[in-house]
């Protein structure tokens, strides 16, 4: 179903104060949610909506809370509010931070999935800085050797300002996040193989039974390792369980850094456009019309949804449509 933007803000902002969301709060989320959908990324889109609205109906909230202060870092207690919010709260925290000192060192605990990271370090690179998250989930990675999941899919974003557009790099330490593996059961078609593998510990191109077993690191053993990296930052660091349940206690680690603590400004954006430049007029390999910087298909994405609207998947549509 295609729909403008600003009519897809409006239902998600009315699902979400529905229920009990304060304008300003309902406004976060549905932005992140709307920004996932313009750059692409469906599987952190709306398709979360149905399942954000049942969490809030059941869990009631508190105020997050700092459980350390410092005038280069903080740490959050989410007190098991959306993850969406705490990443916000934690973004901007890390901005002040390091607006103050130069560099903004914020984590944070007992929360839950905050979708889409690249949203939060696009906030610190809207601001100027150099920002970088990275968060753990339920245990979904398979360790290299093993044949059950025990490290989440734990992603890892990374924004730089530029004057032609942010650099975002924004990844997960799995071959397959658990949201395409349900695009996947709801498309009713198969995963590559190589992937994920089943409760027994097989590789399956089934995403049922992907969905039960686990999914495989990328690039196999660094994939592995960069999981475990993520889960000390996100989980041991930051005060949480080692490895958290499905849906609670998770943890999330944000960095601002000011690039002007190294080098002036001036120095730091040539610098960029420099790099930028000199990668996309590097050789193109056969076939290859241009080479792009990561980011930047997301971005020219974002252009092409605002002006024609947002494809929404039918029946996400009619969940919605029915909260």
């Amino acid at each position: 179903m295609r729909i403008l933007e600003e009519h897809l803000r409006g239902l998600s902002n009315r699902v979400l104060e529905d229920r009990g969301l304060s304008d300003e709060d309902a406004g976060i989320v549905t932005d992140i949610l709307v920004e996932a959908e313009l750059r692409g990324r469906a599987t952190h889109g709306m398709i979360r909506l149905p399942g954000i609205a049942d969490r809030i109906s059941v869990k009631p909230r508190q105020a997050m809370k700092l459980s350390r202060d410092g005038a280069a870092y903080a740490l959050i207690d989410g007190q098991e509010n959306l993850g969406y919010l705490v990443a916000h709260r934690a973004a901007r925290t890390a901005i002040g931070r390091a607006d103050r000192s130069g560099v903004g060192l914020v984590g944070a605990h007992n929360t839950s999935h905050c979708g889409m990271l690249g949203y939060y370090v696009s906030m610190i690179a809207d601001a100027g800085m150099v920002g970088m998250a990275m968060c753990n989930t339920n245990p979904r990675i398979v360790p290299t050797g093993g044949a059950e999941p025990v490290l989440g899919t734990n992603p890892i974003a990374a924004a730089f300002p530029s004057a032609s557009g942010q650099i975002l790099v924004d990844l997960a330490a799995a071959a397959i996040t658990n949201g395409e593996i349900l695009l996947a059961i709801k498309d009713g078609r198969s995963i590559p193989d190589g992937l994920a593998v089943g409760a027994d510990g097989r590789t399956t191109t089934d995403p049922e039974a992907a969905r039960t077993g686990g999914a495989l690191p990328f690039g196999g053993h660094k994939g592995y390792a960069l999981a475990v990296m993520i889960q000390m930052f996100t989980g041991v660091m930051m005060g949480g369980p080692p490895v958290p349940e499905p849906g609670q206690d998770y943890g999330l680690f944000v960095m601002a850094i000011d690039p002007q603590i190294f080098l002036d400004k001036a120095e730091f954006d040539t610098a960029v456009v420099a790099l930028v430049d000199r990668v996309k007029s590097s050789r193109r390999a056969d076939g290859v019309a241009e080479i792009l910087i990561p980011g930047e298909r997301a971005y020219r994405e974002r252009v092409l949804r605002q002006e024609e609207g947002l494809d929404i998947d039918d029946d996400v549509m009619a969940q919605i449509q029915q909260l």
